[in-house]
Order: C-alpha cells, then sequence, then structure tokens
C-alpha cells in the first residue's frame, strides 16, 4: 500500500465521523462536562482501608529510621 492511499484513508476516516456526528445530531462531547462518580458501598470501606494501611505504614517507616543510631 501506498503512502498516499494510508493519507487518504486517514482523510477519509475523518471526514466520515464528522459526517456520522452530523447525521446523528450529537453535540460535542468534548465539551460536556463530567461529573465525578460517587463512591459507595465496599468500594469505600476499601478505600478507607487503604488510606489507614498507608498512615500506618508512615508511622512504621517512621519509627524505624528513628532507631538507627
Amino acid at each position: 500500500m501506498k503512502i498516499e492511499d494510508k493519507i487518504s484513508k486517514k482523510i477519509n476516516l475523518d471526514e466520515d465521523w464528522e459526517d456520522f456526528i452530523k447525521e446523528e445530531g450529537l453535540v460535542d462531547y468534548n465539551k460536556i462536562p463530567v461529573e465525578r462518580a460517587s463512591v459507595k458501598g465496599w468500594v469505600q470501606i476499601a478505600f478507607w482501608f487503604l488510606r489507614i494501611y498507608i498512615v500506618v505504614m508512615i508511622i512504621m517507616v517512621i519509627i524505624g529510621f528513628s532507631r538507627i543510631h
């Protein structure tokens, strides 16, 4: 396949995508603000345990380094 054919196919794909958006009446999806999903259930509990684990590990590292003479 020639380089010119690859370039022309890419241009055609871009034009096809723009045509599809116009035909379907889609809005510009890049401008829609995305809301943050709320974390619920066991995932929220797992995140809290992870935070506690990190704090405990940091404290243990600090204690370990403080005992080095």
